[in-house]
This record gives structure tokens, C-alpha cells and sequence, in this order.
């Protein structure tokens, strides 16, 4: 369904619709010269026709009377180019000369001034009767002083059957529109809905962050499967450089651990207490880090929901928060909570505590003494929605998108405790999750930092 609406509003829709509408008026254009504007030319060109031998027979009807009127018309109908028909009948209504068979008596339609349309019978020779046939043909009636009527006519038969022929080719050809416009909007929206598969693919790739999935080609000979594999070549490149790259933290963080370890153990042998317990604490830190970052990489690369089960998210945030009281206490830190009773979702429930205690306790690092953090948890249908902001020193606006980066620390100078993996750990539980992070200006005081997570129920 999603590709049907958003075909409406796309190029090949456009272009589609617009070669259609070209080609709709190009036929109609055709048809119309074809039809209605030849026959108005027909009739204009055979009228005036007409007319001109009918001014040339009164011209010598007048300068030589009847006899030269028959002789021309004699001359006339012995010339295999002439197209005219002919009847001259005299006064009593007796044939005199001509190549028609009979002065037409009924199915005469008057056109306009005198020109009249009527069906004839044709003589093959003007000496003998036989083998006749009945054509259309348009007429005028010239009177002579004498009582004498000469009809002049010009078959249409030839003009009508062009019409036809005409008529039936703009019907072939509307035919042939309606075609092409199927066939447009058919190809058009295949494309688009490719290209919805396409996007759609890409973006659950992009969004889950598992490089490993390949996007479908369902052929070889489009231009649109080409397409789909240089997309799968570039995947394959980037999933060797991105692993390549978590090979390589993995293995440090491997390496370093075990020569660190030890160095604890034997830093743990020194007789200067203050030295050691100094040593220890540094050592501690590094291994954390690294710990940290194995975590991390454990969850990006193992996007497994084994640990997966159906629980009570507020409790989880209560223990949290149970966890940091004391810290907030001696900080002098006011936290407010709004926390809705038997919040349930199908997620990993130590992820989830880690989540909640690496915001909290980011909060109150950098929140000052007498500061305040909010804390808000809820159900909106199918969503899970985590607020928390605080009263603490903010980050810059162009900082906000850079908070979930490994290692990145607003404080430059790095004074602060902590090592810029905490976010970092957050954000691939929220990804892991299939929920979505937001942060922002703080909604509660004029500086400070607002987080906000949904993850969905099921």
C-alpha cells in the first residue's frame, strides 16, 4: 500500500502522465485533421471545382449554344483523367448526353448554396448500359435558357473510403494510447515499488545496523537489479571495514586486559598503600573501559533476544534509582519521579537496568548540588516511553548528535570521571531493543540535557 501512495507522488508518475497526456492530444489532433477538417476541405475544393465548369459550360452555352455544350461534354467524358459526372437532360426530361445513368430522384441532401450530396449510378461506357455501379458523389444543377438541365457531380467514393480508412486508424491509434498508458503506468509503477523495496531494505539495514543482511535482486537484465548489486558489492565492502575495525578494538581490548590483570595483581603486592590503592583505582579504570567496549561490541555484533522475556519495566527503574538515592542525596540533588505502575514490554532486563543506571548516573555527574532530575515512565499503546532531564550544565546544540559516539566527552578537558562509552553502551541496548533516542535542551530549566527512549512493548 505504501507504494502505491507514494507512486502518485513520484518522477515516473510524472513523466508517465505527461507523455500519456502529450500523446492523448497528438491523436486527437490527428483525428480531428483527418476527419472534420479534410472533409470541410473536400467539400470547399469539389464546390469550387464545380463552379469553375459550371461558369466554363454557361461561358459557352452563351457564346455557342447547345450543340457546342454537347460536344464539350462528349470531349469531357472521353478523357480517362476526367473525374466529373455528368447529366444533361432536356426540358420534357429526355437524357441527352452524359455518364450518369439516371437524374437522381430521391436520397438528395442539400449541403449549402445549391451543393447537393446524392447517390448515382455510373456508366462504364456513355454508349451502353451495361455494368453500372451506385457511388456518393456532391452536385450542382446548371439551368440553361432553353429549359435545359446539365447536373455536375464529382464522386467521393475514393475520399470516402480514405475517411474510413482514416477513422479506422484514430481508433487504432487511441487503442495504441490506452496501451502505451498501461503499459507507462504499469513500468512506472514497478519501478517505484522497486525502489520502495529497495529503500526499505536499506533502511532496516541502516536502522538495525546488521550489515550482514543483502538486499534482494529479483533479476539480472533490469537496470534496477544492477543497481541493487553495486548496493550488495558496497555492503560487502563495508561490512569487511566495519569489522575489520571491531576485530581490531576487540582485540586490543583482549590483548591489554590480560597484561593489565596482572599488573593489578602485582600492583596489589606493594607495601606504600597510598601508591598502590592509587595504581589499583587506575588500573581499574582501564579494564573498565575495556570491559566497556567488549560490551559493547558483544551487543552489536550478538543482536540475540534470548535474554528476552516479558517483565514489569518500572520496577527495573525503581531499583535504579534505588541504586543512585544515596549518591543523589549526598549531591543534594532533587529527583523527581512519575513512573506508571505495571509498565510491561518483551525486552533483556539487565540491559534495560543498565540503561536506566548509565542515565542516571550520566544526570548526576553533571548536574551541580542543589540540582534537580526528572524522571518519567509510561505506556503509550504500543510504545514503552523513558524521559529523564536534569538541571545540569547542557550540552551545545551541535554537540547533541555526537553524544552517543564511542569515547566522546563534552568536557574536552577530561577532568570529569568517566570515559565516553556510558551513551555509547545505551544507545546499542536502545538499538538491540528496536527503540529510537532522542536528546535535547532541557524541558525544565534553561540549561541542562533531556533523554528521551521508546522502545516498543513487544
Amino acid at each position: 500500500m505504501r507504494a502505491i501512495q507514494a507512486y502518485s507522488k513520484s518522477s515516473s508518475f510524472l513523466v508517465s502522465f505527461v507523455f500519456t497526456f502529450l500523446l492523448s492530444i497528438g491523436v486527437a489532433f490527428n483525428t480531428y485533421v483527418l476527419t472534420v477538417a479534410n472533409d470541410d476541405l473536400l467539400i470547399r475544393e469539389t464546390e469550387a471545382a464545380i463552379l469553375a465548369d459550371i461558369g466554363g459550360f454557361r461561358s459557352l452555352y452563351n457564346s455557342a449554344g447547345q450543340d457546342a455544350v454537347i460536344y464539350a461534354l462528349e470531349e469531357r467524358l472521353g478523357d480517362r483523367n476526367n473525374d466529373f459526372l455528368y447529366y444533361l437532360k432536356s426540358g420534357d426530361g429526355e437524357f441527352v448526353s452524359g455518364n450518369l445513368q439516371h437524374w437522381p430522384a430521391s436520397d438528395v441532401e442539400k449541403i449549402r448554396n445549391g451543393l447537393l450530396e446524392i447517390e448515382v449510378s455510373v456508366r462504364q461506357s456513355h454508349l451502353t448500359d451495361s455494368k453500372n455501379s451506385k457511388q456518393t458523389a456532391l452536385a450542382m444543377i446548371m439551368a440553361f435558357s432553353n429549359q435545359d438541365n446539365l447536373l455536375i457531380a464529382r464522386s467521393v467514393q475514393e475520399y470516402e473510403f480514405a475517411v474510413w480508412l482514416a477513422q479506422a486508424s484514430s481508433w487504432v491509434m487511441i487503442i495504441i494510447v490506452c496501451i502505451i498508458s498501461i503499459l507507462s503506468i504499469g513500468v512506472a509503477y514497478y519501478v517505484v515499488s522497486r525502489i520502495n523495496k529497495i529503500s526499505d531494505t536499506a533502511d532496516e539495514i541502516i536502522s538495525s545496523g546488521k550489515l550482514s543482511e543483502r538486499l534482494y535482486v529479483e533479476s539480472e537484465w533490469d537496470d534496477l537489479s544492477k543497481l541493487t548489486l553495486s548496493l550488495n558489492h558496497m555492503l560487502d565492502k563495508l561490512e569487511q571495514s566495519v569489522n575489520g575495525i571491531r576485530s581490531l578494538s576487540d582485540n586490543i581490548a583482549h590483548d591489554l586486559r590480560t597484561p593489565l590483570t596482572r599488573l593489578k595483581t602485582h600492583l596489589e603486592d606493594l607495601q606504600e598503600q597510598d601508591v598502590k590503592h592509587h595504581l589499583i583505582a587506575e588500573c581499574d579504570n582501564i579494564l573498565a573501559i575495556f570491559n566497556s567496549l567488549l560490551r559493547i561490541t558483544y551487543i552489536e555484533n550478538n543482536a540475540q533476544r534470548s535474554g528476552f522475556k516479558l517483565g514489569d519495566v518500572s520496577i527495573v527503574l525503581e531499583d535504579a534509582i534505588d541504586l543512585y538515592h544515596p549518591i543523589l542525596e549526598d549531591k543534594r540533588i532533587e529527583l523527581v519521579s512519575n513512573i506508571d505502575a505495571e509498565v510491561f514490554a518483551f525486552c533483556d532486563r539487565s540491559l534495560i537496568f543498565q540503561v536506566f543506571a548509565n542515565l542516571i548516573d550520566n544526570a548526576s555527574k553533571f548536574t551541580p548540588q542543589g540540582g534537580r532530575i526528572t524522571v518519567e515512565l509510561s505506556k503509550h499503546k504500543t510504545l514503552v516511553n523513558f524521559i529523564i532531564s536534569d538541571t545540569g550544565i547542557g550540552v551545545d546544540d551541535t554537540a547533541l548528535a555526537k553524544l552517543t559516539r564511542r569515547f566522546y566527552r563534552e568536557d574536552k578537558s577530561r577532568s570529569s570521571s568517566g570515559n565516553g562509552l556510558g551513551l555509547s553502551l545505551v544507545s546499542a541496548v536502545v538499538s538491540l531493543h528496536l527503540g529510537e533516542m532522542h536528546f535535547a535542551k532541557s524541558h525544565i530549566a534553561d540549561s541542562g540535557l533531556y533523554c528521551k527512549i521508546t522502545i516498543p512493548c513487544e
